[in-house]
């Protein structure tokens, strides 16, 4: 009986030790999977931040691009309007030189 009793004090103390080494990794993975978790938090954020700035480099380009093409449109127009002007002086003017003092 005195062997029994030893195999089941073996059993008994073999049990608790495998239970606590199986909280202690359950402890340990937690840890880790809430390190995980906060990492993957912080860049998520870090990359929503850079999503926002990128919209409003986006938006400021694009107001930049409408002045641009307005501003093109704009010297189109005068440049135009100068060569007609030019043309029009020309067709008035006498065929010869004119003798500057």
């Amino acid at each position: 009986m005195e062997w029994l009793a030893a195999v089941a004090i073996v059993s008994i103390v073999s049990g608790v030790t495998i239970a606590v080494v199986v909280l202690l990794a359950v402890r340990s993975l937690r840890g880790s999977l809430n390190d995980g978790a906060v990492r993957q938090s912080q860049q998520i954020k870090r990359l929503i931040e850079t999503v926002t700035v990128l919209g409003q480099q986006q938006q400021s380009a694009h107001q930049k691009l409408q002045v641009l093409a307005e501003t093109d449109r704009q010297l189109g127009e005068e440049l135009t309007a100068l060569y007609e002007r030019i043309s029009e002086d020309g067709a008035k003017r006498p065929t010869q030189p004119r003798r500057l003092n």
